[in-house]
């Protein structure tokens, strides 16, 4: 596709992350080039996990002892029952000089402990500002993933869960809800979701009623993640014959679903024999060695090893029981591979389920199960699901759409900015 070039001036900006590599193709770090060539320079600034050496990253807060600061502020918040709150450096970051400088600042996950939401209002009125929601929590009085609890849309109180992340020795989820809502209230930013289950969360959240929604799902390099040799990749994994392959990406969280993968192998007729290459983590899976052939691979960030996966496997099983966008998915689909999932999650809305995804009824492994025995008895089918899902991610999963989109977003916030200051000085 060709590159729109945008009018007016080049724009510069910053990235406000935990981390740059882990997570760099949703935190702005991949994005970089592509906004170049739209006359946006984009800076990062980090905290928890500055790994690259690339002259644009930056440490977000630099002072003696700042980590060990943090993590005691940290420990104070767990035992009050709050949560990024109290990190009072926050405050220092529009004298950041990056920040000082840049036309916009972009905000990405700034609630895993080194910021504190309070000075939003501080940071957002004397800068144009736009965040990505990269999760619920903003939503909600204490975790990340509601799941099934709809407290999040009267105030959250009374909560059934305290141990989900972040979890709480208190139910202050009313009051950690109202604080949020004075904050959100006096803070200026337009917030970008990724997905449109996201966006209808957020139609349902009283805490989101303060902002303007932009949908700009997110983006690969399609020149990267592309259709590969097929055999080739099953070469390299060693599979064996005329077996139908899956591939599964393995977390121990009670978010990824691992264990209702494992419940669902047991509803699997026994006739069926799969080929399963596993990444992330390994020893999960010995009760079924010598049924179907098991091929882990651990933690890597072997990109090309993910990519031969992708190729090799006849289709993706991403069983999240809670997932805001999900990489993982839309990587499988550039690669020409269909997505099982659950169906109430974001995964199913971007695989495009049921027409070119799979997906199973929530919660019900049963069902899980009878997805991947669908798509394994019939590798015809599932073959024509995985040409259709790459050609939903060159229309919709593309970088350089996503970075066109926030191009356009960056400038129109800036403007509108410069319109209201306008006003207020006449």
């Amino acid at each position: 596709m060709n590159m729109t070039k945008f009018p007016g001036r080049k724009i510069t900006g910053v990235n406000l992350n935990s981390g740059d590599l882990m997570g760099r193709r949703f935190n702005g770090f991949d994005l970089k080039p592509h906004l170049e060539q739209l006359g946006v320079s984009m800076r990062q600034l980090v905290y928890w996990n500055r790994q690259s050496k690339e002259d644009f990253v930056e440490k977000a807060f630099d002072y003696p002892a700042s980590r060990h600061i943090t993590r005691v502020l940290n420990r104070v918040e767990a035992g009050l029952s709050i949560h990024s709150r109290l990190h009072a450096h926050s405050w220092t970051l529009g004298f950041h000089k990056s920040v000082r400088e840049a036309d916009i600042l972009h905000l990405h996950i700034i609630h895993d402990g080194y910021f504190s939401f309070s000075a939003l209002p501080y940071i957002t009125r004397n800068k144009p500002t736009v965040w990505t929601w990269h999760d619920p929590w903003p939503m909600t009085g204490h975790c990340l993933h509601p799941l099934e609890c709809p407290r999040y849309r009267i105030g959250c109180g009374q909560c059934p869960d305290l141990a989900r992340l972040f979890s709480m020795k208190k139910d202050k989820t009313a009051s950690q809800f109202s604080w949020k809502d004075t904050v959100f209230a006096k803070t200026k930013a337009d917030v970008i979701v990724a997905s449109s289950w996201m966006l209808e969360m957020a139609a349902k959240a009283p805490l989101a009623r303060h902002f303007k929604f932009h949908h700009i799902p997110f983006g690969l390099n399609l020149d990267r993640y592309t259709p590969g040799d097929r055999e080739a990749a099953r070469q390299r994994f060693g599979i064996t014959p005329k077996r139908p392959v899956l591939f599964l990406r393995a977390i121990s969280s009670p978010y990824k679903g691992l264990s209702e993968f494992k419940e669902a192998l047991n509803y699997l007729p026994s006739d069926l024999k799969l080929s399963i290459i596993v990444v992330q983590e390994s020893g999960h899976f010995d009760k079924w060695i010598g049924h179907h052939q098991i091929i882990e691979n651990g933690w890597t960030n072997d990109e090309q090893m993910l990519i031969d996966a992708y190729t090799a496997c006849d289709f993706f099983v991403m069983p999240s029981r809670a997932e805001s966008f999900g990489m993982m998915a839309i990587e499988a689909m550039a690669c020409a591979r269909p997505v099982v999932s659950f169906a109430d999650t974001s995964v199913a809305d971007i695989t495009f389920a049921p027409h070119v995804g799979v997906c199973a009824a929530a919660n019900s492994t049963v069902a899980l199960a009878r997805a991947i025995e669908q798509l394994a008895r019939n590798l015809g089918d599932t073959r024509a699901r995985g040409l259709t899902s790459r050609l939903l991610a060159e229309d919709h999963y593309d970088i350089r759409i996503q970075a066109q989109r926030t191009a356009a977003l960056y400038r129109d916030v800036i403007k509108k900015r410069s319109r209201q200051k306008d006003v207020e000085r006449s």
